[in-house]
């Protein structure tokens, strides 16, 4: 509530004064002069300053109602509030100015209901600054950016565009459509102001204050009187509109009670007019002169000044004295131009946007110029709400679906019968892989892998069958397979992607041969070839650049398992060559778990302690990639797995086949083991 109730306010009190940022720069410049400082800040530095006020007021709102960068918005704000709320109190007091200028021209406030309403909202948005977290966010994170840089470019345009020609909206009693004398007026049933004379009389040295209602005799001598108004009484919407000739005589009935068409250039101060468009201003004055139509210059600058300007321009037209604050309020342009018709505005240009010469060639009523503009205030802020409301809907409806979208995705992952149907459609791959090692020549390996693909083609498994061979048999092996019954792996690849390093096999080699899979970080590897995590991590990664999925070994020593040490290991090994991968990466790696004091030797962990490491690699895994990740990663066994002990190993949740080494030379030991699966 308190962010609604804060956010609009700043939005509609920035985007008023943006709109109108000479209006704005005129009330800084009056708080200057209740400082005694008037004439010290040069123009463009108040000028400046009402653009940067007016854009972060209306940027903080938008973002304020967007929830946008929390924390920083709702403590700029507060501080902002907070601020405004100091310098209101000062009105409220010493009362230097009589509107403070909040909502510029649109809506006038007493200073006392100024500050009320300051105090309210800097009570809201501090209310907001201490729970920033509790707003929700109308748009995602992830496209923050986008509304603010639209927000930022969309109020100094607005700015701009307000400075070069006319305020977009106009709130002042002079804008277009306005009948000037009418509201002049005073009606009749009005209330009247009230005021009471004093005056000051002396009498043999004494001097007393009298009213009329105890005015003295004669034989007092009057010395002064003052007058004080008791009463407010009706004041009209143009109270301070005068016309005067140089000379001093008054013409405001003359020139507004005038009937027809009426061309008023205004310059509050000549000293400061911008004189680069004189000559379309010549032109529109002999047109005026053309078709007799009246043509006066209103300016609160003095002879010399006037003068100046005349042989500055050569200008012919008569010159007239009014109230420069009257002159700003009335256009927001120095010079500008206004054209009345029976003493009603119904056009107003900036000095940069005089009307075209070239259709001045016959009378204003037979021109669009001579007819009230269409350009109402329901059709701008239509314009308003195409081209920045709209387009920010738009944004936050998209992001909305999209965000909604995510969290079903979500919900649905967090859904218990959801996440069934799921693990049952993507379960994990069980694989019985085989690794011959240095073992069997050419003719015997390919014999071997004939005898094995012939034997599962007619008893199709009921898990994933890998074999992987030396290099020398691959491409030969490759052609006995069905590779939809059996598939062909290496058992290493270099670290290296090509170069002069001879007797190596890249990863791009193993490819090529029909190979799909490549054992990496096996123990004899590491031990014997010294291959470092560094080592491992290039070779992982040139695998999957090469489409091959790697079966990554790790696994502890003897030493290792009896210092308790295994967890620690393990995950070292994951972390120093496989954790780098990203989510998508890791989904082509196997982890072949091998405890290393039971190859070879005859000893074998027991399914508990398979088990026990083996779930504790998952969640390795998942500490890193995520739940979801974790539970579709194959994990294998490889430590002396046989036909005997395979069922009690595959029946562990979180053991998902096995990389078989000596068990996989004859295809009845190694068969004996995949049929595990059936059991």
């Amino acid at each position: 509530m308190c962010r609604l109730a804060v956010a609009p306010v700043l939005i509609f009190s920035g985007f008023v004064k943006a709109v109108d940022p000479l209006g704005t720069q005129y009330k800084i410049q009056d708080y200057l002069e209740a400082l005694s400082m008037g004439g010290i800040v040069p123009d463009w530095i108040t000028l400046a300053a009402s653009i940067s006020i007016s854009a972060l007021e209306f940027c903080l709102g938008i973002f304020l109602l967007f929830a946008i960068r929390r924390r920083f918005t709702s403590k700029l704000i507060c501080l902002f509030i907070a601020v405004m709320t100091i310098i209101t109190i000062w009105i409220f007091i010493a009362d230097p100015v009589a509107d403070c200028g909040c909502f510029g021209d649109a809506v006038k406030l007493s200073n006392g209901m100024t500050l009320a309403k300051n105090l309210v909202l800097l009570a809201c948005s501090a209310v907001v600054a201490w729970f920033p977290l509790r707003m929700k966010r109308a748009i995602s994170k992830s496209n923050q950016w986008i509304v603010i840089n639209y927000t930022i470019v969309f109020i100094l345009f607005s700015s701009a565009y307000s400075l070069y020609k006319l305020p977009m909206f106009d709130f002042r009693p002079y804008h277009i459509g306005s009948d000037i004398p009418k509201s002049m007026e005073i009606p009749k049933e009005a209330p009247q102001p009230e005021f009471e004379t004093t005056f000051i009389m002396e009498k043999n040295g004494v001097r007393k204050e009298f009213t009329l209602d105890n005015y003295p005799d004669s034989t007092w001598t009057f010395i002064d009187s003052k007058t004080v108004q008791t009463k407010t009484g009706y004041v009209p919407p143009i109270h301070d509109f005068s016309i005067q000739e140089i000379g001093g005589n008054d013409k405001t009935n003359e020139i507004l009670g005038h009937r027809g068409y009426t061309f008023l250039l205004i310059s509050p101060y000549l000293e400061h007019a911008d004189d680069s468009n004189f000559g379309d201003i010549d032109q529109i004055y002999e047109y005026a002169q053309d078709f007799g139509y009246p043509f006066y210059y209103l300016t609160a600058s003095s002879q010399k000044a006037i003068k100046n300007w005349q042989d500055i321009t050569g200008a012919e037209y008569k010159f007239f004295n009014t109230d420069a604050t009257t002159l700003k309020t009335i256009i927001r342009s120095n010079p500008g131009l206004l054209l009345l018709k029976d003493g009603v505005v119904i056009r107003k240009w900036s000095h940069n946007d005089l009307p075209d010469t070239g259709i001045l060639n016959k009378p204003l009523a037979e021109t669009e110029i001579g007819k009230m503009p269409d350009d109402s205030v329901p059709g701008k802020v239509v314009k308003i709400f195409l081209w920045f409301i709209l387009p920010l809907l738009l944004l936050t409806i998209a992001d909305r679906l999209w965000a909604w979208s995510r969290w079903l995705k979500g919900k649905e992952h967090s859904n218990k019968i959801y996440k069934l149907i799921k693990n049952r459609k993507k379960m994990r791959k069980k694989i019985v892989a085989g690794n011959w090692k240095m073992n069997l020549n050419l003719q015997e390996g390919v014999a071997l892998a004939t005898e094995i693909n012939n034997a599962l083609k007619g008893d199709k498994p009921n898990c994933d069958v890998v074999i992987c061979t030396p290099f020398i048999h691959l491409a030969s092996v490759a052609n006995v397979l069905d590779q939809n019954v059996v598939a062909l792996g290496a058992e290493n690849c270099a670290d290296k992607e090509k170069g002069a390093y001879t007797g190596e096999v890249s990863a791009e080699m193993v490819k090529s041969t029909g190979a799909k899979y490549v054992i990496l970080g096996h123990s004899e590897r590491r031990q014997y070839y010294n291959e470092t995590p560094e080592v491992l991590k290039e070779k992982v990664l040139l695998a999957l650049k090469n489409g091959l999925k790697v079966i990554f070994c790790i696994g502890e020593t003897l030493e290792e398992r009896e210092a308790n040490k295994q967890n620690e290991v393990v995950k070292a090994e994951l972390e120093g060559s496989v954790f780098n991968l990203s989510a998508e990466e890791f989904e082509n790696i196997i982890i072949a778990y091998e405890p290393i004091w039971a190859i070879g030797t005859g000893k074998t962990a027991t399914s508990d302690q398979a088990e026990e490491i083996h779930a504790f690699v998952r969640s390795a895994i998942a500490e890193k990639y995520g739940k979801e990740v974790a539970e579709e990663t194959t994990i294998l066994y490889g430590g002396s797995c046989k036909a005997s002990n395979a069922p009690e190993l595959f029946a562990k949740p979180d053991i998902d086949g096995g990389l078989i080494g000596g068990a996989s030379l004859k295809a009845a030991d190694f068969k004996g083991i995949i049929d595990a699966w059936k059991k």
